[in-house]
């Protein structure tokens, strides 16, 4: 596998076709900042980019609940309409989106996604950033790539309640549970590709990158037949790369460590679910869930999109800074092979965050400052900062790019 054709676009084009997927609750306030930005790249010097939009969340489950009888499969948080632009498109950018426990015939959007295009790749940098303090004593400087696994484990959504009888004979284990009241089963499968697969990309991204350890996380101490066949083609086909050190550990100790040494990691290859909860505990690391882009990569498509919620509560109230969707854009970037326009997107965030001036409150409040409240602005106000710094005189494009903008990221016709 060379990895270049992994974490690269299909082909190569002067233009690209890429969906946007505005989302949920304040996943309309984040994208149409992020367009702020994007929108001034382009009037700098050029993203070589057609935007389509497509829909999917909450507010597409509401609206064919509206349209449609229940048990019509056309009750979904993904329209047929949004999958096929998907398919014709060669990247997506997605803000937050809204999934609610409970809810009858209710699918997660992303879930969908990932299963539906194979993105298998689930890669989430956590990197210290320029103006932003970790935690940690020292205020250590952090680099870490976690390639998670993406479409298999307790995500592969094989999930039964009530579970059915005749699975009460399929093992030993099952039968301390015949007589309880009710017994709820998740499945965590794993396939022999889906290890090899993942655990290849993150061996050759840090042969690529130059990054000299991958460290695997799993719990195959205790749960011997998935995370144990993971840990062993871990294992050997660390053989192959014997410039490379390869370190087995189980995830309790690595969600430790990172918190002790998170200097120490570079490269953390890991099954779905644990690679969900070290991503997020590393992503605190670095100025927290605001900032921290995902990148759901597969042979042919990828979608990018911010690790944080769509935070119902603050719904287009515009608070919530729009680093994590920029920082996803930056990737999508140079998935797209546009190095150049990536690092120029890159520059102008951590410009502003140096600044530390246009900032919105969760950035002035996770970064310690007791004056939060008085001095965050808003979503847009601080997209428009980072703007600035892309395109020197844009606040005579102001009017035009945020109208540009809104018009793109329209969430009144949508039910609530």
């Amino acid at each position: 596998m060379d990895i270049r054709n992994v974490l690269r676009v299909k082909e190569i084009k002067p233009r690209y076709k890429v969906a946007y997927i505005p989302g949920d609750d304040s996943g309309f306030d984040v994208m149409e900042g992020a367009m702020i930005v994007l929108q001034a790249m382009d009037k700098a010097f050029g993203l070589p980019i057609d935007w389509v939009r497509a829909d999917m969340g909450w507010c597409m489950w509401a609206k064919s609940c509206q349209e449609y009888p229940e048990g019509d499969p056309r009750r979904n948080t993904v329209p047929e309409e949004t999958k096929q632009i998907l398919r014709e498109s060669d990247a997506a950018l997605m803000a937050a989106i809204t999934s609610k426990a409970g809810v009858k015939g209710f699918k997660s959007a992303i879930l969908q996604m990932r299963q539906l295009f194979d993105l298998y790749i689930n890669l989430r940098p956590a990197k210290s950033m320029p103006g932003i303090t970790c935690p940690l004593k020292g205020d250590p400087k952090i680099d870490i790539v976690m390639f998670r696994e993406n479409t298999e484990d307790l995500y592969a959504a094989v999930e039964f309640r009530p579970t059915p009888k005749e699975h009460f004979d399929m093992h030993p284990g099952m039968a301390r549970f015949k007589d309880k009241e009710e017994v709820a089963v998740s499945w965590k499968v794993f396939s022999k590709e889906g290890c090899e697969r993942i655990i290849r990309a993150a061996f050759e991204y840090a042969k690529a990158t130059g990054r000299t350890k991958v460290v695997c996380a799993t719990k195959a101490n205790v749960i011997r037949a998935t995370d144990g066949m993971f840990k062993e083609i871990f294992l050997n086909m660390a053989k192959e790369y014997p410039e490379i050190q390869a370190i087995d550990e189980n995830a309790d100790a690595t969600a430790m460590w990172l918190i002790k040494n998170p200097q120490d990691y570079q490269v953390i290859v890991t099954p779905n679910v644990f690679g969900d909860i070290l991503s997020d505990e590393a992503s605190q690391l670095v100025g927290g869930m605001g900032f921290a882009p995902s990148g759901n990569i597969g042979k042919d498509f990828a979608l990018f999109e911010p690790s944080h919620g769509s935070v119902p509560k603050y719904a287009h109230q515009y608070k919530i800074n729009p680093c994590g969707l920029l920082n996803a854009a930056t990737m999508m970037l140079e998935y797209l092979g546009l190095e150049e326009a990536a690092r120029k997107l890159e520059a102008a965030i951590s410009a502003v965050l140096v600044e530390g001036k246009d900032l919105t409150y969760d950035v002035f409040r996770d970064n310690g400052d007791p004056d939060w409240e008085k001095k965050a602005v808003s979503t847009l106000d601080m997209a428009r900062a980072i703007a600035r710094k892309i395109l020197p005189d844009y606040d005579k494009h102001d009017a035009e790019i945020s109208a540009k903008a809104k018009e793109m990221c329209a969430w009144e016709h949508l039910p609530q």
